[in-house]
């Protein structure tokens, strides 16, 4: 009983042959045929490594880039930490590396690269673009330090020393190479450059290998500016040649393309445009002269000064015309609103006033309209004027004398 250990726990077992697994046995590189290769939506790839006799579970993160895209039944050589998935207490490989077994399951990552970009839509030739006619600044994509880059500044100095070069450096072999110049070509996109070569010289399949990445044939489908694959020798094909919008069989011939109008070429054909453009304005100054000759000539224009003359008698006479149509209508206008005027101050209540009044009173009694002054002739009643008004005065005086005469 003293000799027996205390149990541990599931999670405490699996973190120890973790731990053992990376101390005892570290970093391991193996080979065998891949096997339910899937890519989650996380962008994880997942499969299983075997031979003939085993297999191993394989994990590749997303963060881990690949040179091809790897397919069930594919020979490759992987790298990476021996570890547990604790979940399911089985062991795997946490892989971060990835490369061909060899040359011929090259071509085949090659062919499996081509056919689902093929699918994709990349190769199409209704998405390529022509190239500029005449260039003036042209970018380049390749390694600083590598002939290809002399080889394409000698040939466009030479041929076109007016242009101006953007050169964006990078690796364009090994590991690395793929995300580098895919980084170089989206560098271009904020240039003004015109055209990009992009490339490399020759070498084996593996050399080349960069050219048939995924992020490579990305960045050249989906730059703006036209661009002209130039990787290996003549014989040499790779994806971005057929993602871009012109292949070259070389670099430097891929720089005798963007400088076809060397310096002469470009001479004569300034020389052309200058004579042509002359041409063309010394006929349109003939035409507008024969224009304006007939113009001058035309009877419309020989009697403008006669119609222009007509015109003005013709303003003359309007303005005449108007003038009296509207003095006749003011003074039709005037006499109507006398005759208004007139009519209003008859109906106005006071108006009668205005034509004389006067009240009469005899004793205490004031006489009114229905009685007459002669009712008082013999009663020598006293008929008195209590107010009158000035044009009524005169006459009331003399009906009284009247009466009492």
């Amino acid at each position: 009983m003293g000799g027996s250990k205390e149990a541990m726990t599931v999670a405490g077992l699996t973190q120890a042959i973790t731990l053992l697994l990376r101390e005892e046995i570290g970093i391991v590189r193996v080979t065998g045929e891949i096997s339910g290769f899937t890519t989650a939506a996380s962008g994880h790839r997942y499969f299983t490594l075997k031979d003939e006799s085993a297999q191993i579970d394989c994990v590749m993160w997303a963060s881990k880039t690949l040179a091809f895209r790897p397919k069930s039944g594919m020979q490759v050589v992987v790298q990476g930490r021996l570890t547990v998935y604790a979940n399911r207490g089985k062991y795997q490989i946490d892989c971060d590396r990835m490369t061909a077994a060899g040359q011929g399951d090259l071509y085949l990552a090659f062919a499996a690269m081509k056919e689902e970009l093929a699918e994709r839509g990349y190769f199409d030739p209704d998405r390529k673009r022509d190239l500029p006619a005449l260039p003036l600044k042209i970018g380049v994509v390749t390694s600083p330090t590598g002939a290809v880059l002399q080889d394409i500044l000698s040939t466009l100095q030479r041929r076109s020393p007016h242009c101006q070069i953007y050169l964006s450096p990078a690796t364009v072999q090994g590991e690395t190479a793929p995300e580098e110049i895919a980084a170089a070509i989206k560098a271009l996109q904020n240039t003004d450059a015109d055209v990009l070569i992009v490339g490399r010289g020759g070498g084996s399949i593996e050399d080349l290998w960069a050219f048939n990445t995924l992020p490579v044939a990305e960045a050249i489908y989906h730059s703006r500016i036209p661009i002209i694959s130039a990787v290996g020798h003549e014989t040499d094909f790779t994806i971005a040649d057929f993602v871009a919008d012109l292949r070259a069989a070389t670099p430097t011939a891929a720089a005798e393309i963007v400088s076809q109008g060397d310096r002469d070429t470009l001479l004569q054909q300034i020389d052309f445009w200058e004579n042509r453009l002359t041409r063309s304005l010394q006929q349109s100054i003939q035409d507008y002269r024969q224009r304006l000759n007939a113009l001058t000539n035309s009877y419309a224009l020989q009697n403008f000064g006669d119609r222009l003359h007509d015109r003005a008698q013709q303003l003359d006479e309007a303005e005449q015309s108007m003038q009296k149509s509207l003095i006749r209508h003011l003074r039709q206008s005037t006499a109507k609103l006398d005759r208004i005027a007139a009519h209003l101050r008859s109906l106005h209540p006071l108006s009668p006033l205005q034509r004389g009044f006067a009240l009469l009173k005899v004793g205490d009694r004031l006489l009114t309209n229905d009685e007459s002054l002669s009712e008082f002739a013999g009663t020598f009643a006293k008929v008195e004027v209590v107010r009158s008004s000035e044009t009524a005065q005169v006459s009331i005086e003399k009906v009284i004398r009247k009466v009492y005469d």
